[in-house]
Parts: C-alpha cells; sequence; structure tokens
C-alpha cells in the first residue's frame, strides 16, 4: 500500500485506522469547513460568537483524540483542529480541565520562532487562543498530509531511516535559535509559574528541565515533543510539524533525555511483553533520535 494515501475512500478496511479515517491522516475536500478570517486572531464579543459557534461543531464525529478528565479532546473540522474539553462533564458548575492557557500561549509564540528557520517544513497557523464557556480552546490549521506514525508499518527500513535522518535535521536547525532576551536558565518560551503543580508535565520531565542538578550550558531551541506522530509527511517528506505547547529553550541533551525517558517507549516497557526482537526494535526505532548528529553549541 501507498504509505501516504489520505483519502478516506482508499484506506483499505486492513488498516489499523481504518475505523478512524481523520486520525493523523488529512485530505482537504473543497466542501472542507474553513474559518471566517475575519475573526483570526480576534477576541472581540461578535468574534468570540463565532468561535463559539465554531466549537458548537465540534462532536463525537469528528473528535480524533478523546482525553481523559483533566485534559482537551482533540477535534478534526475540516480544515482546522481544535482543541477543547467542552464535551467534558463539570464539578459543581465548573470546568475541571487543566490550566491550558499558559500551553496556548507557548504555542503560539514557539510557531512563530520556528518558523524562522523551518523554510520547506509547514508549522501550523494559530488561528484563536482564549477561553469560550471559560474553557480553554485552541483552534489552529490542520496541514494536509499523513501522521508519521500512521505510515509507519507501511514504511520500508530505508525510508524509516531517511525520516530519522530529515528530522535530526529539523532539530538542528531549530538547535540554531539562542535565547535574545537574557534568560539565563531553561525554560519554555511563554513560562508557566504553575507548571510543576498543575498536572501539564510528568514529574519526571519537571525534574529533568528544572533540576539544579542540570548544569549543561545548552540553552537552545527545541520543539520537546518530536515523536512520529507530530511530523505530518507525504512523498518520503516530513512536510509539516506540530504541536509545539512544550516547546522551548531547553538545549539538546535535555530535549534528548526528555525524549528517550518519556516521551517514546523503552526497552524496559516491554520486558514481560512476549514480542519478537524486530517488533521491539520496531517499536523502539525513534528512540536514538537525538543521539547522532548533535551541533556545536
Amino acid at each position: 500500500m501507498n504509505p501516504y494515501v489520505t483519502n478516506p475512500d482508499k484506506i483499505p478496511v486492513t488498516d489499523q485506522y481504518a475505523d478512524s479515517p481523520c486520525y493523523d491522516r488529512y485530505f482537504p475536500r473543497p466542501d472542507d469547513f474553513h474559518v471566517d478570517q475575519q475573526h483570526v486572531g480576534s477576541q472581540s464579543k461578535a468574534s468570540l460568537q463565532y468561535w463559539a459557534s465554531v466549537l458548537s461543531l465540534c462532536n463525537d464525529s469528528v473528535r480524533i483524540y478523546p482525553a481523559d478528565d483533566h485534559g482537551r479532546d482533540v477535534f478534526a473540522l475540516g480544515s482546522v483542529i481544535v482543541k477543547s474539553s467542552h464535551l467534558h462533564e463539570t464539578a459543581d458548575g465548573q470546568p475541571t480541565e487543566i490550566d491550558y492557557s499558559y500551553a496556548d500561549a507557548n504555542e503560539v509564540a514557539a510557531v512563530g520562532i520556528a518558523k524562522s528557520v523551518l523554510k520547506d517544513v509547514k508549522v501550523p497557523e494559530v488561528y484563536f487562543a482564549g477561553k469560550i464557556n471559560h474553557r480553554q480552546v485552541l483552534v489552529q490549521e490542520r496541514l494536509p498530509g499523513i501522521g508519521l506514525n500512521v505510515a509507519w508499518p507501511y514504511l520500508s527500513r530505508s525510508q524509516r531511516e531517511d525520516f530519522k535522518r530529515q528530522a535530526r535535521e529539523l532539530l538542528r536547525q531549530l538547535h540554531t535559535i539562542k535565547p535574545t532576551d537574557g534568560r539565563r536558565a531553561r525554560c519554555h518560551v511563554v513560562q508557566d509559574p504553575n507548571i510543576l503543580t498543575n498536572g501539564r508535565i510528568n514529574p519526571l520531565e519537571g525534574e529533568i528541565l528544572f533540576s539544579t542538578g542540570n548544569v549543561d550550558p545548552d540553552l537552545s531551541f527545541m520543539h520537546n515533543d518530536f515523536t512520529e506522530s507530530n511530523c505530518i509527511v507525504d512523498n518520503d517528506k516530513i512536510i509539516g510539524l506540530v504541536d509545539w505547547e512544550m516547546a522551548g529553550f531547553i538545549g539538546w541533551k535535555t530535549g534528548g533525555e526528555i525524549h528517550r525517558r518519556i516521551r517514546i517507549p523503552q526497552r524496559e516497557h516491554f520486558a514481560n511483553a512476549n514480542i519478537s526482537e524486530e517488533t521491539l526494535r520496531d517499536l523502539t526505532f525513534w528512540n536514538d533520535l537525538y543521539d547522532n548528529g548533535m551541533p556545536e553549541h
């Protein structure tokens, strides 16, 4: 099968995601939903009413990532991706979600930074980030193509190796970006004062990022969630990179440690699983993404 098929009508029934054809696949159609450009970036009364109407279109039929009680679901609504918890129940009339306002502000800022160096790889435009009915909502561009994780089963070993090579080159491009505002400690682009206590990140990630024992002087810009699912691909090329909410000035080594220990499955996770060595190598193939090609500071 062609690994890069996105047209739902051409996805075989044997595909792992055949029952959810919009999962990390986007085949644009003329009648897709598109945002009204006059409301992009606006928080006026009229615009908030417009974005509330967009949110009302996000139901189970377009939900591609269900979240837990305190998280946000992800919806694929035509040409946009929407992150919201509006389908979740409230406690005493109040939403129970984590505060994602800093995450969304970080996404907006990080995307702007990444555009300065990623000339041949697209990052999504953010159309709206703000509160609707007391819940933090993000609306952003949906990039055409297929997630590398979905294409993965159909790729040859050499294709997988080449995607890893491309990913490392993108990491090196991002690594050329240094802080310009005098910051001297590892941090996200937009700092969340409650990030160690509000549940947004794994406690281990907080320790890796902010421990006083981490004395690496490298504070270069990193995506910090460079998993296969965040790489949009087509015709053997990475054409898009999404999900920038964790990006920051954290450096190559720190980004690599978070990647290996938190983002990607480790061999020890499968110690009691009855799987072949070939399958194990496949499951952990992306682990060593940061292990080669680290540039000089």
